[in-house]
């Protein structure tokens, strides 16, 4: 989830500045240091001292970083170090920038210093600032400078942490009673807000099947310091009575924190449960979202949901390569279709694999879902193509560079296919890293029906903005509710099949269009 851009620069400054001297002098040893960077006193760097051991897990925070103007700033690093060194600056929740040494200096804890030199994206008013060594340690810090300059780069984007999908996408979500389901609570953006109206409210999570959490992610939204390491997440089996979930690790990203939960084959099956809650201490939620597998308990270990596999016999009708690991225990390629927990597909012959179905019946796929195993992510698959068979393979859906958030977490990819095919192939690309490969499971769904050719009626409505305006098109009449995200209905009428437009405050809405029996529910922005 993490993006990085690389610059390798001049020690030299850039030419054509806008000032003579810096806009801003950040002094290392004023910053909000993490250990095991810490502050020595030297003479002769500037402020006589500066932080060193700035080793992994080190960071350099500066809060209340003022710039009057939002744009492109030089930024210049001065340090010691002896061996070539790299670090990563972080403005805000843009993606961080990596600055690599081209020189080293004299010595590690004594002057002359060098200077490496980047650029960095600030907004207009306070930013923070975060700097932490880059591919292991990084140099030892004496100050930074920022500086007017008359580059410009683009606005870069925010870095994101949540998922495009997770448990709660199809989940009721409720709070106090009331149905905010669709919220920016779960919109799978931790920098949408949903603005809790009391502190003491859980948030319910209902799950439509029995699922096993083994990771969740949490959000304030857009905010530096996050809190949310005091939130709580509970099960319940009978909806009733709650028992807490504990973490056994976390990754802190921008704008959001990912906890995982260590889980072992069928031993946590009496957590696996629909009812969730949260308490967020009465903080605001910027997202959150759970991950995991579901769970039915079995007598033949069928743990998984039936999907459009459900009927093929596997040996006969699928073919894999590699064949997968056949010694101590049984992990060919069949284990993907038995919808058992405990059993997976492992190969040390190669870090990809093809595997091809051939179904009963031709069907269309509307989405797959693909499961990450116990142990090992770097095993995963990252990029991959699933194909349908029509006299040739054809392409259905790519997936590029992902990440499962945990282990044992089920991902659903959606495809909305419109032609039916009698057999679909896996094929992996790359994995994470590792030699070998494993998979849990794959399983796809949809319908030996094809799509219907008929236009949906509500292609013929458009929403946009303009003015302090939701400005709806639409061809036919119906019905329109307007919600802000934190549930208020601020619009709730009749509408008709022409241009109508509705003012409402600045802000962020949910726009739901009902016509014929048909819905649409947009996002907008009204500035």
């Amino acid at each position: 989830m993490k993006k990085f851009k690389i610059l390798l620069l001049s020690l030299l400054p850039a030419a054509g500045l806008c000032a003579q001297n810096p806009l801003l002098v950040l002094e290392a040893e004023d910053a909000v240091l993490t250990p095991p960077v810490k502050v020595k006193y030297v003479n002769g760097y500037s402020g006589d001292a500066y932080v060193g051991d700035n080793d992994n897990g080190s960071e350099i925070l500066f809060r209340n970083v003022y710039v009057d103007k939002e744009g492109t700033y030089e930024f210049r690093t001065y340090y010691t170090s002896m061996f070539i060194r790299s670090i990563a600056v972080q403005t805000g929740f843009y993606a961080p920038v990596v600055i690599g040494m081209t020189e080293t200096t004299e010595d590690w804890n004594r002057p002359p210093v060098g200077m490496m030199l980047s650029y960095i994206y600030l907004d207009k008013g306070d930013n923070t600032i975060k700097i932490t060594p880059y591919n292991g340690g990084g140099p030892n810090i004496d100050k930074f400078e920022i500086w007017e300059t008359e580059v410009k780069m683009p606005k870069p984007e925010k870095m994101k942490a949540a998922y495009a999908y997770d448990l709660t996408d199809n989940a009721a979500i409720t709070i106090g009673g009331k149905d905010i389901s669709g919220s920016a609570l779960n919109d799978n953006d931790e920098y949408t807000v949903y603005d809790l109206q009391a502190a003491s409210d859980y948030i319910y999570v209902t799950c439509t099947d029995p699922c096993l959490v083994t990771g969740y992610l949490f959000s304030e939204g857009e905010v530096t310091s996050q809190n949310v390491d005091s939130w709580s997440l509970e099960y319940s089996v009978d909806g009733r009575n709650y028992s807490q979930l504990n973490s056994g690790g976390s990754t802190r990203y921008s704008a959001a924190t990912l906890f995982t939960i260590s889980r072992q084959p069928h031993a946590d099956a009496g957590k696996a449960a629909r009812y969730y809650r949260i308490d967020t201490k009465g903080r605001n939620v910027g997202e959150i979202q759970l991950f995991g597998i579901p769970y039915y308990e079995s007598a033949d270990h069928k743990n998984f949901p039936a999907d459009i596999t459900e009927n093929v016999d596997v040996f006969s009708n699928v073919i894999g390569s590699p064949l997968g690991a056949f010694t101590i225990a049984d992990e060919r390629y069949f284990n993907l279709f038995d919808r058992d927990m405990q059993r997976k597909y492992y190969s040390d012959e190669s870090p990809v694999f093809n595997v091809e179905v051939e179904l009963d019946k031709p069907y269309r796929l509307d989405y797959y879902t693909l499961t990450s195993c116990q142990d090992y992510p770097e095993r995963d698959p990252k990029s991959w193509v699933v194909e349908g068979f029509d006299k040739d393979w054809e392409a259905v859906s790519e997936v590029n560079g992902f990440v499962f958030p945990c282990r044992y977490a089920t991902m659903k990819f959606a495809v909305n296919g419109t032609k039916l095919y009698k057999g679909y192939r896996l094929r992996t690309v790359e994995n994470n890293g590792a030699d070998s490969f494993q998979l849990l499971k794959w399983q796809l769904f949809g319908s030996d029906k094809p799509s219907s050719v008929t236009k949906p009626v509500t292609e013929g409505i458009d929403v946009a903005t303009q003015n302090h305006e939701i400005v709806i098109t639409m061809d036919s009449d119906g019905f329109c509710k307007v919600v802000n995200l934190s549930g208020q209905i601020v619009y709730e009428s009749e509408i008709t099949g022409r241009v109508n437009r509705i003012p409402v405050p600045p802000g962020a809405y949910l726009v739901g269009i009902i016509v014929q029996q048909e819905q649409v529910v947009q996002k907008v922005i009204v500035k």
